[in-house]
């Protein structure tokens, strides 16, 4: 036998800047989500957003995300089909209710841009993996 070194095969480049990048979402998603609790819970903002003292819209709105953001973080995280999917949801939500609702949840033209530009690198590290994959394939 010989003593030859064990190597892994290195992901392609768009895999793992891929996965730097879910990743780096995911912590701010994790955020997010602690932000929303601490809300819930009354930590933040003198208690005034305790999920008891908020109207029927408010506690579907708050408790949907509180709910959704940690799980979206997790498939962020793991990689998983349905960490975008629940991501985008999350997303679109909080941006909808921000444009629906500008009395009850202030419209922050910071967070919406900041959440589109992350869905528009998404995609386009998406269609970059794509194009990728068949030159992959041709070089073997």
């Amino acid at each position: 036998m010989t003593d030859l070194p064990i190597t892994a095969p290195r992901p392609p480049l768009p895999d793992l800047v891929m996965t730097v990048f879910l990743r780096l979402v995911a912590l701010g998603t994790l955020w997010f989500a602690l932000l929303v609790w601490a809300d819930l819970i009354g930590y933040q903002h003198g208690g005034a957003g305790r999920f008891d003292l908020l109207d029927a819209d408010m506690k579907a709105a708050r408790g949907t995300l509180a709910v959704l953001y940690p799980v979206a973080a997790v498939g962020l995280w793991l990689r998983g089909a349905w960490g975008p999917v629940i991501w985008g949801v999350a997303a679109i939500m909080e941006i909808g209710l921000h444009q629906a609702m500008p009395g009850t949840f202030d419209i922050d033209p910071l967070k919406v841009a900041m959440v589109s530009l992350i869905a528009l690198i998404y995609l386009l590290l998406r269609l970059w993996g794509l194009l990728a994959k068949p030159a992959a394939r041709e070089t073997r």
